[in-house]
């Protein structure tokens, strides 16, 4: 065939071949790109796994000290139960255990131990009971009669027991109860105001009747 007439076979050829090179080229770059989008996925996968970790790690080895019995402080990752006995100890000598000339002083140290949730229940029966107490004479025994006992729980740890209440006026006793008694202790990051790394979160008194 004359190439006058249009244009010249060969050129189709080559706009062939062109276009089916192209192709390849485009196919290979959709395919590079997957790949690479692919990889920089599991590369960011990978790193967020990795940082989980290491915060993870970070928080177990993050130790405290704890004083012992002789007053020697031990470092652990985790409250010993003889520090939330202790910590128990002193919330109790201060909320429930008062004279006339200590009510005031005992209460708004209990307040002090307490978060900010159980402080704002417990504030105001707090002050009236001190305010009966210096203006009544009165002063309250809490003796524990049992054992401590101790429950880990994701809200912090429970400490339960149970304690005799006496109520005495001028050497005269006028009351005198039972009860069981259950303690929420939350823990918190360990400062100059929260010394003993753990507050006192609810607590639930009940009456034992029998």
């Amino acid at each position: 065939m004359s190439d006058k007439y249009g244009v010249p076979l060969r050129y189709f050829n080559l706009l062939g071949r062109g276009e089916l090179s192209a192709n390849r080229i485009s196919v290979a770059f959709i395919a590079i790109a997957l790949l690479l989008s692919a990889v920089i996925a599991f590369l960011i996968n990978v790193n967020i796994e990795l940082q989980r970790t290491n915060a993870e790690l970070q928080g177990k080895r993050i130790m405290y000290g704890y004083p012992n019995a002789e007053g020697i402080f031990i470092s652990e990752n985790e409250i010993p139960e003889r520090h939330l006995a202790a910590f128990t100890g002193v919330f109790l000598d201060n909320f429930y255990n008062f004279t006339p000339e200590s009510s005031f002083t005992n209460a708004n140290e209990s307040l002090r131990l307490m978060s900010s949730r159980l402080r704002a229940v417990q504030e105001e029966p707090l002050k009236v009971v001190a305010k009966q107490s210096a203006q009544q004479q009165i002063t309250q025994v809490f003796v524990r009669t049992t054992p401590y006992k101790f429950e880990t729980t994701p809200q912090g740890y429970i400490v339960s027991f149970q304690a005799l209440r006496y109520r005495a006026t001028l050497n005269t006793v006028f009351g005198k109860a039972k009860f069981d008694v259950k303690l929420l202790l939350k823990p918190v990051k360990p400062s100059k105001h929260f010394e003993w790394a753990v507050v006192a979160d609810d607590m639930q008194t009940q009456e034992i009747t029998q």
